[in-house]
């Protein structure tokens, strides 16, 4: 069973968990619960839990100052906030599960079954830094790409293009290609459309590593690594508009 603490400042989303939690007999094994930053801080080190729900406001603190205080953070978290699209972008930047209020009981179940696959993957240090520096506006992004066996990570900035295969999405970086099962529209909605463009319905591509532009029946650009990436004809006007 899965050791889970949650850590909510209002009782109701408490209960709310609790009874979502009781849908899965032989799951969960709840050790605490906990209102405060403090008490998490308190508990969480001599509980030793495998996952820890954990809301983002929690009276004049956050979550992620809770996050801040543990050394090693060897539990699997999933976030549970009310609307906040800053904090949900970050979220998907550093691969974070998250669980809107109030929570809905097949997003709750959709989580879960992701977590049963993750719960081996051990310290989650490095992806709880990029986390924090995705949640500073001015920084450079980091994107966590999720694996087989845990996850690595990529600077926004040097991703070239996206090329879609399937459920699929191959990314392109100027060393490698790294293969993640999302598909294209994960990364369109997730990343600066003023800086990336899809240029067809399996291509999306960084402007700022556009090398070259082929005009003609089938346009084309050049990146920066020499791959050749099309220009659908409906994309064609908006995209010569991008370099007005």
């Amino acid at each position: 069973m899965i050791k889970t603490i949650l850590v909510d400042d209002e009782q109701h989303c408490i209960t709310r968990l609790l009874d979502l939690i009781a849908r899965h007999p032989n799951t969960f094994h709840v050790v605490a619960t906990c209102n405060t930053v403090e008490e998490a801080l308190d508990v969480v080190p001599k509980l030793q839990p495998d996952l820890v729900f954990l809301d983002i406001k929690i009276h004049k603190k956050t979550g992620f100052d809770f996050l801040r205080e543990i050394n090693d953070v060897n539990f699997k978290v999933i976030f549970t906030t009310a609307f906040d699209n800053f904090a949900i972008k970050a979220f998907k930047f550093s691969a974070f599960d998250y669980l809107l209020k109030p929570i809905d009981s097949d997003d709750f179940s959709d989580s879960i079954t992701r977590l049963k696959s993750e719960l081996s993957q051990g310290s989650i240090k490095n992806q709880i830094q990029n986390l924090f520096n995705n949640l500073k506006p001015e920084q450079n992004k980091i994107i966590t790409i999720p694996s087989l066996t845990g996850f690595e990570t990529l600077k926004v900035e040097d991703i070239i293009h996206l090329e879609a295969d399937t459920s699929i999405t191959h990314i392109f970086t100027k060393d490698k290609k790294t293969v993640v099962s999302k598909p294209i529209k994960f990364y369109e909605d997730l990343l600066d459309d003023t800086i990336f463009f899809k240029t067809h319905k399996s291509h999306l591509i960084n402007l700022k590593h556009v090398k070259k532009y082929y005009k003609g029946k089938q346009s084309y650009v050049v990146m920066t690594n020499n791959a050749q990436v099309p220009i659908s004809v409906r994309k064609k006007d908006e995209f010569l508009r991008r370099f007005d």
